[in-house]
């Protein structure tokens, strides 16, 4: 009874949200100073109330980055967003086929999800200034530039087209590293909570709202990597690279290497 009870929930609990979402939607367009509170007042809320709906116990390590900020961080699930959420003031940056999925797709639109197209380098010039922005006015961005989930035994290579942002704002990228884990006796994390290869996503998320609790570990880097080095701005993939070696600096397995084939 636990998983049809938890989907009962989630729905009624999200429902308010897109609605009181597209009534802000014309408030914040004229009124852009609004969306530093609306955002994180619904949006925030949300995410935690979903999280107390699906048991999963988060811990913070570090210190979460405040104001316009541009933070990466590595990709285990469709968790990862009201994990995120629940802690910060921001958008996501996702890939434009995203938008099409079903039920994540709706909710990324739902939660103000800013998507680019990657396949259209043009696509790049409108991204960046949307990103500006809306760092300007203060909530920041959330990206995950492994570009695909894992099952957390390591870090996939990180795409550098998106450091182009920071890299032409001269902003200093924020890093995160997520990690999951199960109580003893019940399926893995990186089996039933982690979201990869080629599991389906409903059958998935069925599973997943029959535990009873998920521990979630989010831990913040303490210093960003500087988009501005001793020789001047750095490049994308140089952002990219320093990124990936301060997460990787922070990053507990969620899969542990005797599981891995």
């Amino acid at each position: 009874m636990l998983a049809p009870l938890r989907l009962i929930l989630l729905a009624v609990a999200t429902a308010p949200l897109i609605a009181c979402w597209l009534l802000a939607v014309p408030l914040m367009l004229l009124v852009p100073a609004t969306e530093s509170v609306l955002q994180p007042l619904l949006v925030g809320t949300w995410a935690k109330v979903v999280l107390w709906i699906m048991g999963i116990r988060v811990t913070v390590e570090g210190d979460p980055p405040r104001g316009g900020f541009f933070l990466v961080a590595n990709h285990l699930s469709y968790l990862d967003i009201p994990v995120l959420l629940a802690q910060l003031n921001g958008r996501f940056l996702a890939k434009s086929e995203i938008a099409s999925w079903p039920v994540l797709g709706f909710l990324a639109r739902a939660t103000g999800t800013l998507f680019v197209d990657r396949s259209r380098k043009r696509d790049l010039t409108r991204v960046i200034a949307e990103v500006t922005a809306l760092i300007h006015r203060g909530p920041g961005v959330i990206v995950f530039p492994e570009a695909t989930s894992t099952d957390g035994a390591g870090l996939h290579g990180f795409k550098p087209s998106l450091f182009e942002v920071p890299s032409r704002l001269g902003l200093p990228v924020s890093c995160a590293a997520l990690h999951y884990a199960n109580p003893p006796g019940v399926r893995p994390a990186w089996e039933s909570v982690c979201w990869w290869g080629d599991a389906e996503f409903a059958p998935h998320f069925w599973e997943f709202l029959k535990l009873r609790r998920t521990d979630a570990t989010v831990t913040f880097a303490a210093e960003p990597v500087q988009a501005v080095g001793p020789d001047g701005p750095m490049d994308r993939k140089a952002l990219s690279e320093g990124a990936k070696a301060v997460i990787e600096g922070i990053f507990t397995p969620s899969r542990p290497s005797a599981d891995r084939p």
